[in-house]
């Protein structure tokens, strides 16, 4: 029923509107055109007035001098003005130089205004609209395309790191084409990384991926919900609006440009040598419950490895007597073999070869980046089309990222009052796989004595384990692509009814198929030669039909009205298929595998929303603004019920500097702005299934063939919604030489929908419920300046901070206190008695983190005798005492005994402050920018350093630690870091480093060891780069117009407490794909 409801109300209802309309203003139209032809007895003057950058600019003041007669640019920097022919024109605008210009009986008058300090004249573009930023009312942000950070990427939201107040943006992987985290305002779940804003390109829904930063050129970042409320459900997280470039009415172009980039990791994991490891990992199997098992065992560490094996350590005289003197002179001397004295046996020489995974492991790709475009056009006709190709290949073996990808943005004036705009968008992307979450500590845990190649050449494994291996060997047996291309079409028509009333209706096509092939020749790790395939296609329909009406009333009544209509159709298609036991490496599909292993699933799901939307700004002589919004969403995943929602939006400024009596205070404050925004928003985080259920088919019972009801429905569910409020203040000092902007604001979102967990004797896990709340306040502060500015030297500054918490509003009532859901129980010295900590708590931050507090080692088994009962250990080592090289954990409350009652607070898993410094320097022609940025106000586990000391399961790994005098040895030393055991820590109850993580207190995943636990602040030095515009007679000989050259780096370093490869990451670090240092060298020249 809704199917056909949102089907028939707006393709049907929604062309019917159209025709309606139309066929209503025919009359209206065909008497503009008659009117069109009527002579004047004064000149009219049409023209558009432009920045220095040559964007249009909007609300310019443009009179008759010694008149009152005048108007105001359009959005698109149009005007239209009677005048005298010998008259004279004055343009006017905040931020620019006046300017004065002679009519002489002109009809059309091209104006470019320069900036007298820092612009505020930019062009906003909002949600269907555009709007001066002297008018705007509400919290954008608005980043040029040369603002931009130097860096060629798959996904160019990286590129706008530190530029946003208020928005975080984490590239915690460096593995090509990865997305980064984005969240804006702190988000609105307690799981912000995976809060990501909504894109619009060009005004449709799509992904950041779609588009080739080269072809952007602005971006605006909305904030608060007055701004966003105008998309009602897709707009709590905020959104990212994005605008590609366009072809211009003049002499037509062509732009080419290259970049060249250089990558490398700026970071080694410190892990130990041959010689180290040997040393520290025989000496302490010396300690084991059974040395021989792993002295004379086949580990890394042990002897009885033979010729071609995994291993290469041996006791010398055992090689001689098997292979022969010859052999093993041919090893040592020319093979890269080494000898040492056996720690364990003295007197007993060790022979091995030493392999430094990490340089098997990195490798230093050269990358480029070709984009080539087209542009021009006349007055009746623009284009714009680019081509661009970037290939990455991975600072890890075998990763890589290739993109093509097309664009094409035309417009053609059918008549004066009537365009037609249209885009084509094609891009192909192809990633090769890995598994980046443990790529890098994989290769810090295997030990330097394994093989890295057999004799014949061929890669060997390090271990047989399919999840512990070496990169060379996966490279060499797996395929893994990800091949991923889409297409968007849209078209959208102009009609201007009569002057100020404009008609445009706009359709949009989207289809996303991606394909996944994953297959693995037989060796001797994975023998039954597994292979995966999966395809997906999502298609997605946007029609959407707008009505805007501009009008201008005396010369001080601005107003701006819209009403619109919108309809978004989307389905999802899933086919994956699996199994092994090909009989050939040659058959790579699922063709070859067993048919008994076969399985394969598919599924299909469909959305279809239906919205209405209006807005009204209003601007008294652009002193006194206010807009109001609203939208009306309908979603086919909500029941009949709570199928509709309505998110209102309203904000209201005062340009307090263009009253009379701030003339005074003028020359020192130019620009002083006052605004107030209210609004709300929505999430539809659900699927159909979970308002109908889901039902799986072919289940048996008792014999019989059934169907299985496996998520169970609830028609009860309502709309999340978040109600934020903002109140801003925006100054210029000195000419505009001094910008500050300052938001301070609280958002809260209720009705979160979440997975309530249910009893067992449901049948089942859980049900999706609306329930508790999240409040969000914070502080958004940003400064652009001008210190230095001479004719040949401009100092140009830009500096943004935010800070922002985000706490448990409401949550359902448990009896417990704060209606506390998980969490546990510590004791508090401070207060001096036990109190509840962790999970979830109302009125409290969520995330924190809590550990036992390592306070040193002990030296001798006497000093361990007095050691604490250990709770904390896993059950089968209870009651078991300590020994030297044990761990001193602080008995916090002080009762004899470690338990998680002794656990303490370490921090918080996410930041909660974060903010920039950026300096541009312009000398003459040259142009150096410097770029940082910073994070504050969380921690990181560095959860593989904890692993390789704890000898996690066995995997004898070679962090430096154990070769330190930092970690005990014998008995005497006074150390830090407990014993490394051969024995795994985790198989030793988890007494020394991998202490049990409590799931109840705040984590589950990591180390709950303090040892481990560093704080995540970090400065980034993000980007320096050099750039110069060549300008000779040569190049004007080769009717070259412009020729931009640049060098820069990227991403040099941090500065930061972690221990960790990088402190981007979130949580905890189990060894991530790490970001890598860019030497890029571009080139770009306009004919």
């Amino acid at each position: 029923m809704l199917n056909a409801f949102l089907l028939k109300s707006k393709l049907f209802r929604m062309s019917g509107i159209l025709l309606v309309i139309l066929s209503f203003c025919m009359p209206v139209f065909s008497a503009s055109l008659e009117a069109s032809g009527m002579e004047q007895k004064k000149v009219t003057v049409n023209g558009v007035v432009l920045d220095d950058t040559h964007e249009p600019l909007i609300g310019v003041s443009v009179l008759v001098k010694g008149s009152q007669q005048g108007t105001v640019t359009d959005l698109d920097g149009k005007y239209s003005i009677t005048a005298p022919a010998d008259g004279i024109l004055v343009f006017s605008f905040v931020g620019m130089e006046k300017q004065e210009i002679p009519v002489k009986g002109r009809s059309n008058i091209l104006v470019t205004m320069r900036s007298s300090s820092v612009a505020l004249s930019d062009v906003v573009v909002i949600g269907y609209g555009k709007q001066s930023k002297a008018a705007l009312t509400s919290a954008i942000t608005k980043v040029d395309s040369k603002d931009m950070a130097i860096s060629p990427t798959g996904n160019p939201m990286s590129m706008l790191q530190g530029k946003v107040p208020g928005m975080e943006i984490r590239v915690n992987s460096g593995q090509p084409g990865a997305d980064p985290q984005i969240i804006v305002r702190g988000g609105t779940t307690t799981a912000p990384e995976s809060d990501s804003p909504m894109v619009i390109i060009d005004g449709v829904i799509r992904t950041m991926k779609d588009i080739n930063y080269a072809d952007i050129e602005t971006i605006q970042v909305l904030k608060d919900a007055a701004s966003t409320a105008i998309y009602g459900s897709k707009a709590s997280r905020g959104i990212v609006m994005i605008t590609t470039k366009q072809g211009k009415a003049g002499k037509g172009s062509i732009s080419f440009s290259y970049g060249l980039s250089v990558d490398h990791q700026p970071k080694r994991m410190p892990l130990s040598g041959a010689r180290e490891y040997l040393t520290a990992t025989r000496t302490a199997a010396l300690h084991a419950t059974d040395p021989d098992k792993y002295l004379s065992g086949t580990f890394a560490m042990s002897t009885a490895n033979k010729r071609n094996a995994l291993n290469t350590t041996a006791f010398l005289d055992d090689y001689i007597t098997n292979y022969g003197q010859g052999y093993v002179e041919d090893l040592l001397y020319n093979q890269g073999w080494e000898m040492m004295e056996d720690p364990a046996n003295p007197g007993k020489m060790l022979i091995f070869k030493e392999t430094d995974f990490q340089d098997n492991l990195f490798q230093t790709p050269v990358n480029h980046d070709f984009n080539i475009n087209f542009s021009g056009g006349n007055e009746k006709a623009t284009y714009y089309m680019s081509l661009g190709y970037l290939t990455q290949d991975g600072i890890v073996v075998g990763t890589n990222y290739n993109r093509w990808s097309f664009l094409t943005n035309a417009s053609y004036k059918i008549r004066k009052n009537l365009t037609v705009r249209g885009m084509v968008n094609y891009s192909m992307r192809t990633t090769a796989g890995i598994n980046e979450n443990n790529v890098m500590s994989r290769a810090a845990k295997m030990p330097p004595t394994v093989r890295q190649y057999y004799e014949d050449g061929t890669p060997a494994p390090g271990e047989l384990t399919s999840s512990f291996r070496t990169r060379l060997h996966e490279v060499y047996y797996q395929e893994k692509e990800n091949r991923v291309s889409r297409i968007n079409l849209s078209a959208e028509l102009d009609w201007e009814i009569i002057p100020g009333l404009h008609l445009k209706p706009m359709f949009s096509y989207t289809n996303n198929e991606g394909k996944d092939h994953n297959f693995e020749r037989y060796n001797e790790v994975v023998k039954n030669r597994p292979v995966s395939e999966a395809h997906n296609m999502d298609l997605h329909y946007q029609y959407d039909l707008i009505l805007n009406y501009t009008k201008t009333i005396k010369d001080k009544h601005n107003l701006d009205l819209m009403v619109g209509g919108n309809y978004i159709y989307d389905n999802w298609y899933r086919f994956s298929g699996s199994g092994y036991g090909g009989t050939s490496d040659y058959i790579e599909t699922l063709n070859g595998i067993a048919a008994e292993s076969a399985k394969t699933t598919s599924t299909f799901e469909e959305k279809k929303m239906n919205s209405y939307f209006g807005r009204v700004n209003y601007n008294y002589d652009m002193k006194y603004l206010f807009s109001a919004s609203i939208r009306y969403d309908g979603s086919s995943h909500f029941a009949a019920n709570h199928k509709f929602a309505a998110f209102p939006g309203v904000s209201a400024g005062w340009n307090m500097h263009r009253e009379a009596f701030f003339e005074p205070l003028s020359k020192v404050v130019s620009n002083l702005k006052l605004r107030a925004s209210w609004g709300k928003t929505g999430y539809d985080n659900l699927a159909l299934e979970n308002t109908e259920g889901s039902y799986e088919a072919g289940k048996n019972y008792a014999g019989e063939a059934g169907i299985l009801n496996t998520v169970l429905m609830n028609r009860n569910l309502l709309w999340e919604e978040t109600t934020s409020t903002d109140l801003g203040l925006e100054a210029g000092f000195l000419n505009n030489r001094i910008n500050l902007s300052f938001d301070a604001y609280y958002k809260k979102t209720t009705n979160r929908l979440l997975n309530e967990n249910l009893w067992s004797e449901t049948g089942f896990a859980s049900i999706k419920s609306n329930f508790g709340s999240l409040n969000t306040k914070g502080v958004e502060i940003a400064i652009n300046a001008i210190p230095i500015q001479t004719h040949d030297f401009r100092w140009n500054v830009d500096a943004n901070f935010s800070i922002w918490r985000t706490t448990i509003g409401k949550l359902p009532n448990n009896g417990a206190d704060k209606n506390r859901t998980g969490g546990g129980i510590i004791f508090d010295p401070k207060l001096g008695k036990y109190v509840e900590v962790g999970g979830f708590a109302e009125g409290e931050r969520f995330g924190s983190r809590f550990a036992y507090q390592l306070d040193g080692v002990y030296s001798t088994d006497e000093d361990a005798a007095n050691a604490p009962y250990d709770e904390g250990v896993s059950s089968g080592w209870l009651g078991k005492g300590k020994c030297a090289g044990d761990a001193i954990w602080r008995d916090v409350d002080g009762n004899g005994i470690i338990n998680s009652k002794d656990m303490v607070f370490v921090g918080y898993i996410h930041p909660d402050k974060m903010g920039s410094f950026n300096n541009t320097f312009t000398y003459k022609s040259f142009t150096l920018r410097i770029a940082t940025d910073f994070s504050l106000g969380n921690v990181i586990d560095n959860h593989f350093r904890a692993q390789a000391n704890a000898n996690s399961r066995n995997n004898f790994a070679t962090i430096h630690d154990v070769a330190s005098n930092k970690m005990w040895h014998k008995p005497g030393d006074i150390a830090s870091i407990p014993r490394y055991d051969v024995e795994s820590d985790w198989d030793n109850g988890k007494r020394n480093h991998g202490r049990p993580s409590s799931s109840t207190i705040g984590f589950s995943g990591g180390s709950a060891n303090t040892l481990y636990i560093k704080k995540g602040d970090y400065l980034a030095f993000r980007e320096v780069s050099l750039s110069y515009p060549l300008r000779t007679k040569w190049l004007r000989a080769a009717k070259i117009e412009t020729l931009d050259l640049t060098a820069a780096v990227y991403n040099l370093g941090y500065w930061t407490a972690y221990d960790g490869l990088t402190p981007e990451v979130v949580g905890a670090d189990a060894g991530k794909y790490s970001r890598p240092r860019q030497f890029i060298f571009s080139v770009k020249f306009t004919m």
